[in-house]
């Protein structure tokens, strides 16, 4: 079997590698159809030394390529393109511009290969990728109107030549619909993903798992449009295809169970996403194993829809494990901790947890400052209910020397307040 697969790749590389290859055979050409790239490479570089060719060029690039040496490759498809400019070759140049990144000449080579298309009479068909690869970069180059009007441009042509139904028009849309939400233009977004779910489920069925990723972009577009009833349907009915498609220990349905969970949790409904965040807890933990330091955040979410609750009791529990699997100290998690303990009394005990808190904020850094000053208020709070006066009157004496915040953030959990 290995030697028909080496022989069949033997025969293919003159093809991929152009007529002159086939008519001039090299030393390099077996290890390069073979892909033995340390023993191709040094061929290449005598042959190039002889006599500068498109096949040696092109050949070299491939190994350079293959080993991920990009900007090595670079020069020599530079190179390719003034001796040999095809649409192959254009584009080929046009894909180590992108990565390396220069999007501005990559740009370029993009039109100029829809320019050689066109020149050539080649089917229309054939242009739609790269008015696609056109429109990301003028994305990453933030011409936005450019962007749309060849994702525009690539879709009219799918729907010129294929009609309304096929099923590579979702793919095509879904493009275009990326770009609004980039754009912020959630509303032309959110009709975008639409059309790509009615293309898919004409083409897949209801509940195809090609329709998942659409249905979590719509929920993306609806919160952001605040359609809440609109997003959780979206994400309720993704969870249900991917549990059916992938069963429900799958990463990706924990997490759009934290997603559901998240969305539950905004609109205050903490009675409802308590099981939401209780099943990706045990989701992430069947995933990762039960002692992984991935799983605090889990703690952490679980823990804050709890306190929320005023189930304190088990919420500490969880910040408490969720500090012990980090590899280092919180500061969100140690906060809420805190808000924890002194919503149950628990002033001895939120004492350290205040300090290790304290010890973790940056006081040169602006953006602390806020923190600093809610952390000190409540350790003062906590320290006067420790009948230990004196301390508490340095940290309210420290607190009026910082900087007041412009606006003072709501705490995560509803916490007795200590003076």
């Amino acid at each position: 079997m290995k030697l028909v697969r080496e022989a069949f790749l033997a025969a293919l590389w003159p093809v991929l590698l152009g007529p002159a290859f086939a008519q001039a055979p090299e030393p390099w050409q077996e290890p390069l159809s073979q892909r033995r790239w340390e023993q191709a490479e040094p061929l290449l570089k005598q042959a190039l030394e002889r006599e500068e060719t498109v096949a040696a060029l092109r050949g070299l690039a491939t190994v350079y390529r293959a080993t991920g040496r990009l900007a090595a490759a670079d020069p020599l498809l530079e190179r390719v393109v003034a001796l040999e400019e095809t649409v192959a070759n254009v584009e080929d140049l046009a894909k180590i511009k992108v990565a390396l990144p220069n999007l501005r000449r990559a740009e370029e080579l993009y039109r100029r290969s829809l320019y050689l298309q066109n020149k050539a009479g080649e089917d229309e068909l054939t242009s739609i990728v790269t008015h696609q690869r056109l429109a990301q970069i003028l994305v990453g180059a933030q011409k936005y109107p450019e962007a749309e009007a060849e994702a525009m441009t690539a879709m009219t042509i799918r729907l010129r030549k294929r009609g309304p139904d096929h099923p590579d028009l979702a793919g095509d849309v879904s493009i275009a619909a990326r770009i609004y939400q980039v754009e912020k233009k959630f509303a032309e977004a959110a009709d975008g993903w639409e059309t790509v779910i009615r293309i898919q489920e004409g083409a897949f069925g209801i509940d195809d798992l090609k329709l998942a990723p659409s249905l979590q972009s719509l929920a993306t577009c609806r919160q952001e449009l605040k359609q809440v009833p609109q997003a959780e349907a979206a994400l309720r009915r993704a969870l249900a295809i991917r549990e059916a498609n992938q069963g429900p220990i799958q990463v990706e349905v924990a997490q759009l169970l934290d997603e559901l969970g998240r969305l539950l949790f905004d609109g205050q409904r903490f009675a409802e996403a308590e099981p939401v965040y209780r099943r990706s807890l045990a989701t992430w933990a069947r995933l990762v194993g039960p002692g992984n330091s991935l799983l605090a955040s889990s703690y952490d979410s679980l823990a804050v829809v709890l306190a929320s609750l005023t189930r304190y009791r088990e919420a500490e529990e969880l910040y408490r494990k969720s500090l012990t699997l980090r590899d280092q100290d919180d500061l969100d998690s140690l906060r809420n901790l805190t808000l924890v303990l002194v919503a149950q009394e628990k002033y001895k005990d939120a004492e350290p947890v205040y300090r290790r808190a304290l010890a973790m904020v940056d006081v040169p850094n602006p953006e602390d400052t806020q923190q600093l000053t809610e952390l000190l208020s409540g350790y003062a709070g906590v320290l006067r209910q420790l009948k230990r006066p004196a301390e508490a009157a340095r940290i309210e004496a420290r607190l009026k020397g910082l900087p007041q915040p412009v606006q003072s953030k709501a705490p995560p959990v509803a916490a007795k307040q200590v003076k």
